[in-house]
């Protein structure tokens, strides 16, 4: 790394960590890092970086804007050159980035320009994508819009969960950032132009993950791996309280179960719920309201017979195969592309929300 160039490291989640940790075990350390405050800590998969900070003798801040005063301040202060941004919810704004010498890049969880917004990583499940990449991209002010740097693409398997992953991500976005590092400070990265049809996925509020027990079996068990730590989860109501499936799998259909049912299964060792295609979603983790997950056989409540509460007529409208405006119902991605360095790539094209999920909303949410 030059001596002469600095850059400012800027996360507020746990899946930013890993490439902070390398570099700096690298002798490469930013010369300041910002991440969220704890104000912000109800935000999926949060994580305060004032532990890593102070074990690598990191200069620390904590901002909610990135073009607030006291960050320009501290840009300036230690002599930044380069942002480097791996998980943060706002757009970089040009005001931010003309201010430094090489600008910025950021770190994003799909296949740019597939994937541009909010909550990457569940929509990738609740769309059902085959293959999907980190993208490592130059800022231009706008919403995952600038050029690409490199890709790092990777399998989703039929049963992949939100908490897997996270963990991927974490680990292709130190392996981009360490190839590519050295390049960004002297100026020499590569970028090339985003081609194909752009795609915006929308924020995902928390009450988004209800999930709507008349689905199919394989839309509720989507639904749970989309939506599995560290995003706040998929629920369904019991008797007036909040159901969170942290984890399960689906079994074979139940004769004569009704959609919501609650259904023993494993010969008795264990209990179901019924979906809308006769199929059972056994839980295997579950949390009743705000409290400590919990076994499923350990809770007396739900016995076989019962009902889960039946969604809203306003939830079943919003969770139908309702489309993302503006975005065409296109086939999911067949697998990863050949050229895994992005210098050749397959064109990637969004599938589109399945059957049966949510949407989503512009309002503000707390799904990264």
């Amino acid at each position: 790394m030059s001596d002469r160039r600095r850059y400012c490291y800027v996360s507020g989640l746990g899946l930013g960590a890993p490439a902070l940790e390398e570099l700096c075990e690298q002798g490469r350390p930013p010369s300041l890092v910002v991440s969220y405050p704890a104000e912000l800590a109800h935000r999926s998969g949060y994580l305060d970086y004032e532990t890593v900070a102070r074990r690598h003798e990191l200069p620390h801040l904590r901002a909610a804007d990135l073009g607030s005063n006291e960050v320009g301040e501290a840009l300036s202060e230690h002599g930044v050159d380069l942002l480097v941004v791996a998980g943060w919810s706002q757009p970089v704004h040009d005001h931010v980035l003309s201010r430094l010498p090489l600008g910025g890049v950021g770190l994003h969880p799909a296949p740019l320009p597939v994937g541009r917004g909010r909550a990457p990583i569940p929509w990738t499940i609740l769309r059902g994508m085959r293959a999907s990449a980190v993208t490592l991209f130059h800022l231009d002010g706008e919403a995952g819009s600038g050029d690409i740097v490199d890709q790092a693409w990777f399998d989703v398997e039929p049963d992949a969960t939100a908490s897997g992953l996270y963990e991927r991500v974490g680990r292709l976005q130190s392996e981009l950032l360490v190839r590519h590092l050295d390049g960004l400070l002297e100026g020499g990265a590569p970028r090339r132009p985003q081609t194909g049809h752009a795609s915006v996925w929308p924020q995902r509020r928390p009450s988004d993950g209800q999930i709507d027990l008349t689905a199919s079996g394989s839309d509720v068990d989507r639904m749970v791996r989309a939506l599995a730590d560290p995003y706040p989860g998929a629920f369904a109501m019991f008797g007036g309280a909040r159901i969170t499936l942290c984890a399960g799998r689906l079994t074979d259909r139940c004769p004569g179960g009704a959609p919501g049912q609650v259904v023993a299964t494993g010969n008795g060792r264990e209990w179901g719920i019924t979906c809308g295609d006769g199929t059972v979603f056994v839980p295997e983790v579950l949390r009743v309201d705000e409290g400590v997950r919990a076994e499923p056989t350990s809770l007396a409540m739900f016995r076989p017979g019962t009902f889960f509460d039946a969604p809203s007529p306003h939830m079943l409208a919003a969770t139908r195969g309702s489309p993302v405006p503006g975005q065409p119902q296109e086939a999911a991605c067949q697998a990863v592309p050949a050229a895994r360095n992005a210098s050749d790539p397959a064109e990637v094209v969004d599938p589109g929300p399945a059957p049966g999920v949510t949407a989503g909303d512009p309002s503000p949410a707390d799904q990264r």
